[in-house]
């Protein structure tokens, strides 16, 4: 017989994996509706669920958490109202609403509401009428803060206090918010950030570097926990140049990493984030990544490169590659970014059809926090909020990079060293959450320039 219509020999498994590939999403973790455990844990947690520029003189519909809602600033003193988006006397959508002084006016009847959802008028009804005492809209109460419209939709006596983190507002710092949608499920884009390793391959190695080359170098990941949450250190030796980038991670779904564009060519004490990031679900397989770019003064030297570009981050878009579909198919399928890698696993990832290795460990871990946090809620237990120690006060975090100038040590293996030197960064940096401002910063800038010199 012809070689050429020989069957292919090899270890060909696929019907073998049936079973895997009927295997469904995890609930737990995915469903984010009403009365969900994983929505109602992300209930308790005050969430960015817009950007103002996108409010106008018009309600803005949207949908958060699976909850149809509508977004409006009422015409008096500008405050931001969030109401259910249909009327509760006919249902008819307040998208197409009439905002006013102090609230929304539903055109079908003219019922008014007040921003906590209050019947304010109801003009078609009699005098006699006691439908505003027996009735009411659902709506959430929401702060605008620095470009973000934030919402609780929680139980209001559950509310915490709003987190104000050390990065929200430093001299020299401009925050730029975005935002990008992506048809996926929240977790798989909150992940990403919990996984290291995907920078070396996928923003590196694939197929070029989307970032820096230095992102090449296997780094040592060491996951270290503070009193707000997780943070991990992630560590490279550059010729001399020891360079510990440090990225946030805060339940369920905040982040910060190190700059984009650094260049660890010299010393660098405690440069601070890029990037301040949430993941807010949409429903169980659409989300929104709502963030602020930072853009900090020559002086930082976060671009020493002039990579960034301002003028590219806001809505649907950011300055950074691959984290929204507006590339030609072809182009992302030759230079996929982050954007692909979570969208393509699917609407809900199922995690019962991968293969979890040693560096996933990251992923594992918020899997697991998420999963502990989730049934400790069920079990009455309030969820630790970021602002826990810290009341009336800004949060210490610690994302950024460090650059140390500490050659290789005679005698002693380099991994250790740098298993070593990640340990001690981030203790370093522990040591100041008792400080505010500049006077942390001072003492841990100090701090590092010692420990630098205490190698030489």
């Amino acid at each position: 017989m012809n070689d050429h219509f020989s069957a292919p020999k090899g270890n060909f498994r696929g019907h073998d994996q049936q079973k895997v590939w009927q295997q469904q999403p995890d609930p737990e973790l995915t469903e984010v509706g009403p009365g969900t455990p994983c929505g109602e844990y992300l209930r308790r947690f005050w969430m960015p669920v817009a950007m103002t520029d996108q409010i106008g003189d018009l309600p803005y519909r949207l949908r958060i958490l699976g909850e149809d809602l509508v977004l409006f600033r009422e015409k008096k003193e500008g405050k931001l109202g969030l109401t259910h988006l249909h009327c509760c006397h006919r249902n008819m959508s307040l998208e197409f609403g009439i905002v006013e002084e102090g609230g929304i006016r539903c055109s079908y009847h003219g019922w008014k509401y007040g921003l906590d959802g209050t019947i304010l008028e109801t003009p078609c009804e009699p005098p006699a009428s006691q439908v505003k005492k027996k009735a009411c809209l659902g709506a959430y109460p929401v702060i605008e803060y620095k470009g973000l419209a934030f919402a609780f939709m929680g139980p209001p006596d559950e509310q915490p206090p709003f987190p104000v983190m050390d990065t929200f507002d430093e001299g020299g710092d401009e925050l730029v918010p975005y935002l990008i949608k992506s048809p996926c499920n929240w977790l798989q884009v909150m992940e990403n950030a919990w996984d290291p390793f995907h920078v070396v391959y996928l923003h590196t190695l694939a197929v070029r570097s989307q970032f820096i080359d230095a992102f090449a170098e296997m780094p040592m990941i060491e996951f270290h926990d503070s009193q707000t949450g997780d943070f991990y250190t992630n560590v490279r030796r550059v010729e001399d140049i020891v360079w510990v980038r440090i990225h946030d991670h805060m339940l369920p779904s905040f982040t910060q990493n190190g700059g984009h564009f650094p260049v660890p060519d010299e010393p660098r004490y405690f440069g601070r984030c890029g990037l301040s990031r949430w993941i807010t679900p949409i429903d169980d397989t659409n989300t929104m990544v709502i963030a602020w770019r930072h853009f900090r003064d020559a002086s930082a030297n976060d671009d020493p490169k002039g990579l960034t570009d301002k003028s590219k981050v806001g809505f649907g878009m950011t300055d950074f590659y691959g984290q929204d579909p507006d590339r030609p198919y072809e182009m992302r399928q030759r230079d996929p970014g982050d954007y692909d890698a979570w969208v393509s696993q699917g609407p809900r990832n199922i995690h019962a059809r991968e293969n979890l290795s040693f560096t996933d460990r990251g992923v594992a871990k918020a899997r697991r926090l998420l999963r502990n946090a989730i049934r400790a809620l069920k079990d009455g237990q309030s969820p630790p909020q970021p602002t826990d120690g810290f009341a009336g006060q800004v949060i210490p975090t610690y994302a950024g990079d460090t650059m140390l100038r500490i050659p290789l040590q005679d005698g002693r293996d380099d991994g250790a060293v740098l298993k070593e030197i990640s340990h001690q960064v981030a203790e370093i940096y522990k040591s100041g959450d008792h400080l505010q401002g500049e006077a942390r910063k001072t003492f841990i800038v100090d701090a590092l320039k010692k420990y630098e010199a205490s190698w030489s």
